[in-house]
């Protein structure tokens, strides 16, 4: 893993059914229920950073949420990313691996929904088939390890050298987090056992399609950072359930490799 201004902050920005403005464009408080991506830095190591999901109820103010997730996660917020002009929508966090592939495991302990690995595993030729790019990201299999960069696993936050996804009871209305490192090749991420979710690349009311989250956030892994384009599976914002790439997604991943 190469990081260059800074590290990845790895994951997914969705946003609920009922929103369809992206965070960064909404307003603080808005009268529907939405989920906002914050990033962060862990507490005294800026190396260390975060991604979360965050839940924010009707009415409630989207940074106050924001913080409050980061807390729980011993993190502040991460300094805005300063990115280079470009023509195209896509964007980079910084983070591109030099070898290939991204090999991730999975741990299904705690899943609350059947056909999760399925759904994580069917990303991988999404992201790894684009005409352009070199990128590769492949299965390693099953584990028992809880994803070690993850705060809510046993002891101190530490690397371990494995890329694990696991399941966790997450605090604060997190309902996704994702840990990476810069000076290790590691990134961890743990979905929320306390939502509702669902498989099959379908919409279905009051859960949220964890194959389009997967992808969203294995699009953090590579190291693309938010699209503008509505259209893109990286546009910050869960319209609906979404399984294959938009076009701006292709040009960010063939640009990066």
């Amino acid at each position: 893993m190469r990081q260059g201004t800074r590290a990845v902050a790895g994951a997914v920005a969705l946003i609920g059914a009922l929103a369809a403005a992206a965070p960064a464009m909404a307003a603080d408080r808005d009268s529907r229920s939405r989920v906002i991506a914050v990033e962060g830095v862990a507490k005294g190591n800026a190396s260390r950073q975060v991604d979360i999901l965050v839940e924010v109820p009707a009415g409630a103010s989207a940074r106050g949420a924001g913080d409050r997730a980061l807390a729980a996660q011993g993190a502040t917020r991460a300094k805005p990313k300063a990115q280079p002009p470009q023509s195209n929508t896509y964007t980079f966090t910084g983070l591109k691996w030099d070898v290939l592939p991204v090999v991730q495991n999975y741990n299904g302990a705690g899943a609350v929904v059947s056909g999760a690995n399925a759904a994580l595993t069917n990303t991988y030729p999404v992201w790894s088939n684009v005409s352009g790019s070199r990128y590769k990201i492949s299965s390693g299999g099953a584990t028992t390890r809880c994803p070690s960069l993850v705060r809510e696993c046993r002891g101190a936050q530490r690397n371990d050298r494995f890329n694990d996804v696991g399941w966790a009871r997450l605090s604060n209305g997190i309902l996704g987090v994702t840990w990476s490192t810069s000076g290790i090749d590691e990134a961890d991420m743990a979905i929320n056992t306390r939502y509702v979710w669902n498989t099959g690349c379908v919409n279905r009311t009051g859960s949220f399609d964890l194959q389009t989250v997967y992808l969203h956030e294995n699009g953090h892994v590579a190291g693309l950072g938010h699209s503008s384009d509505p259209n893109a599976v990286m546009y910050p914002s869960y319209q609906t359930a979404r399984c294959t790439l938009g076009q701006d997604d292709k040009n960010g991943i063939a640009a990066l490799y």
